[in-house]
């Protein structure tokens, strides 16, 4: 079974989740982060505390915490209903380019 990634646990240098990660951050600490940019960036665009947007969500108040300050990753259905109470995606498709591993190694 695979090991847990706790996404923060991954950062080299500043202040979860803008700073930069260890050059060898697996793709669950990158997501991680960018689940935790755009929560946090969707939370203040909807002016929601983390209270009520798990209410909305249907999601426990810790969940939403947990995913803000990178302690765990959430389940995908957790995304979801955090996009639908958001009305915004969440989920970072970009990250499937730029981790992919390039045909010259």
């Amino acid at each position: 079974m695979a090991r847990e990634v706790i996404p923060r646990d991954h950062l080299a240098q500043g202040e979860w989740p803008t700073g930069d990660l260890t050059a060898d951050a697996p793709p669950g600490a990158h997501l991680g982060q960018a689940l935790a940019k755009n929560l946090a960036a969707a939370m203040v665009q909807r002016d929601l505390g983390v209270r009520e947007l798990a209410r909305l969500a249907q999601a426990t108040h810790p969940t939403v915490k947990a995913v803000l300050d990178g302690s765990r990753l959430p389940a995908s259905h957790t995304v979801l209903l955090l996009e639908l109470a958001l009305d915004l995606p969440l989920y970072p498709s970009h990250l499937f380019k730029q981790l992919r591993p390039t045909a010259d190694g």
